[in-house]
């Protein structure tokens, strides 16, 4: 009886063979050999990153990475951002190389795996290599300071074009910058690819810009050239509440700018008076009494703009005037307002933007609409008072006053009917006459307390 379950070929014995005198190869050089144990080499078309280490033994391949990693790793790196440039020492963010642990791997190409994979590999053509990365780590730490002090200097903080009132009321534009910041994500990787480069150290940094709001260029399209328009109304000083008041709702109105057919709402723009925004109790008339009430005086606000507007030729969308006529401004040149019910708007009708500056002084408040008029055009508004109500007398007794005399109390206000119009006139030659309003102001009862005989005379 056979041995054989079946024939073999002579042939196949002899490639078995072969194929294990080839697998075996790699371990016959590790093998006793006149009693001596052979120190195993890095096989054929292995390299270290471009480290060539072929036939190295471990201990000359240790050498020859070290050589490279202070010839090159260790060696500084160029960063580069536009026409600027920063150095990085790999020292500073405590770079180490593993360097016995990446010989070990290339120590073990072509020994592991099954000895299929093995002997594929002792059978790859001249031309096919294995590339072996080293393996390196940085201290987190020192990189992360590295990287954050680095994008410290790189970023630049855009900034918008500004309009610059010049001394004579025209308008310059300071000019808009682009900004810039570092975008560190893939820093780390990107340092990697450079720092094993023997040549070409150079990295190109992610610095990606931030454009600014306003250029320079849009700033110069809207078309603000000079001071269209201003007017002016006076105050106490010593109303100290009323002048907070008045400064807190022109700073908030103050650097508006509006484009050609936009809507301007006082009450979005201000938003709401309350003690919780930073105004305070003020007097404020209810009825025919002065009385305290939180953002008194912000009605002078709006009634300076609504003059200034008037006079620089815009739509009045809403605009309602007091039931009486207050003091710092003509009958029907005043605009009231009240935070959700009673606002104050215009409309931008030219064909440039506007910008509504504020200027509070000691004593007055000046609001300027800076834009860009017609040449020639004038415009100015015109009042007749079609009516004079004259205020009744209230006469209320005062036991401390003696018998007979008479102090006033209050002189009452008048009452009115007024008609307002605008002018336009081009080159002196009136263009036309708008009607803006027919107002109604009811007068003030004058106020008189007189003194009365004691209860007790006779």
């Amino acid at each position: 009886m056979s041995v054989f379950p079946r024939k073999v070929h002579m042939k196949h014995i002899v490639l078995l063979i072969c194929v294990t005198a080839i697998v075996a190869q790699g371990y016959i050089t590790d093998s006793a050999a006149e009693g001596k144990l052979i120190e195993p080499i890095i096989l054929e078309r292995v390299l270290i990153e471009d480290v060539e280490l072929s036939g190295m033994t471990r201990s000359e391949a240790e050498e020859a990475l070290y050589q490279y990693v202070d010839e090159v790793i260790l060696q500084p790196l160029l960063l580069v951002s536009g026409d600027e440039t920063w150095q990085l020492d790999p020292i500073d963010i405590g770079l180490h190389v593993f360097v016995p642990e990446t010989v070990e791997r290339a120590l073990a190409v072509g020994r592991t795996g099954s000895w299929l994979e093995r002997l594929r590999f002792r059978r790859l053509s001249s031309n096919e290599i294995v590339n072996i990365p080293l393996t390196m780590s940085v201290d987190e730490d020192l990189f992360k300071d590295f990287v954050f002090d680095l994008m410290t200097e790189i970023h630049i903080s855009a900034k918008d074009a500004a309009f610059v009132i010049n001394e004579d009321d025209t308008v310059s534009i300071s000019p808009s910058r682009i900004g810039r910041y570092l975008d560190p994500s893939d820093f780390g990787k990107r340092v990697r690819e450079v720092i094993s480069k023997r040549y070409d150290r150079t990295l190109v940094l992610n610095a990606h810009p931030i454009m600014p709001s306003l250029t320079t260029e849009q700033a110069d399209a809207m078309g603000i050239r000079e001071c269209i328009s201003k007017f002016s109304t006076n105050f106490n000083p010593g109303n100290k509440s009323r002048v907070h008041n008045i400064r807190e709702a022109a700073n908030a109105i103050n650097d508006t700018i509006l484009g050609p057919g936009e809507i301007f709402s006082f009450n979005k723009t201000v938003g709401p008076r309350s003690t919780e925004t930073g105004y305070l109790e003020a007097p404020v008339m209810v009825g025919d009494d002065l009385v305290p009430g939180v953002g008194g005086g912000i009605c002078q606000v709006s009634s300076t703009l609504y003059n200034a507007i008037l006079l620089s030729n815009q739509s009045v969308v809403v605009r309602v005037n007091h039931s009486m006529a207050p003091a710092y401004v003509p009958a029907g040149r005043d605009a009231t307002v009240a935070y959700d019910y009673i606002d104050f708007s215009f409309r931008n009708d030219g064909s440039s933007h506007i910008l509504i500056r504020f200027l509070v002084t000691k004593d007055a408040i000046i609001s300027k609409i800076y834009g860009h008029a017609p040449i020639g055009q004038k415009v100015s508004i015109v009042t007749t008072i079609d009516e004079k109500i004259p205020p009744g007398v209230i006469k209320k007794e005062d036991p401390l006053l003696a018998p007979g005399k008479e102090v006033v109390e209050d002189e009452g206000a008048w009452g009115y009917v007024v008609t307002v119009y605008r002018v336009v006139e081009q080159d002196g030659v009136e263009q036309f006459r708008e009607l803006i309003s027919k107002d109604r102001y009811r007068p003030r009862s004058k106020r008189v307390k007189v003194g009365i005989s004691s209860s007790e005379e006779t």
